[in-house]
């Protein structure tokens, strides 16, 4: 299950922030070719400071498996991977590029796991 946990001080209603989540899943889903059913995406509104102020900021930390079929191309994977999500918080922010932060963290294929639900 690809993880998208999102943190910012930028002042969002409901229907924005859901708007940045789904907008985020679907986003991942894609690029990971995953269904949008198995990607989980957070948003946290919160107190943060960069570079002495507190203008808007944007943490975002990335977890997953890298699809196999960009293992080879791992890091044009990711250039593509924080383009994209670099758009889509800007789209719904307007936060400045030079104030976003992204973690990107590959999970191997056997440590990651979801509940299915199943027994």
């Amino acid at each position: 299950m690809p993880i998208c946990q999102l943190k910012t001080n930028y002042p969002m209603d409901a229907a924005a922030r859901e708007a940045l989540l789904l907008d985020t899943a679907t986003t991942a889903a894609e690029l990971l070719n995953k269904p949008l059913a198995a990607v989980m995406a957070m948003l946290d509104s919160c107190d943060m400071r960069m570079n002495g102020t507190g203008d808007t900021v944007f943490f975002a930390e990335f977890r997953y498996v890298l699809p196999q079929e960009c293992s080879k191309e791992k890091q044009a994977f990711l250039d593509r991977f924080a383009d994209r999500m670099l758009a889509l918080f800007r789209q719904h922010t307007g936060v400045d590029p030079h104030r976003i932060y992204m973690q990107f963290t590959e999970m191997a294929r056997e440590s990651a796991w979801k509940y299915t639900g199943k027994d």
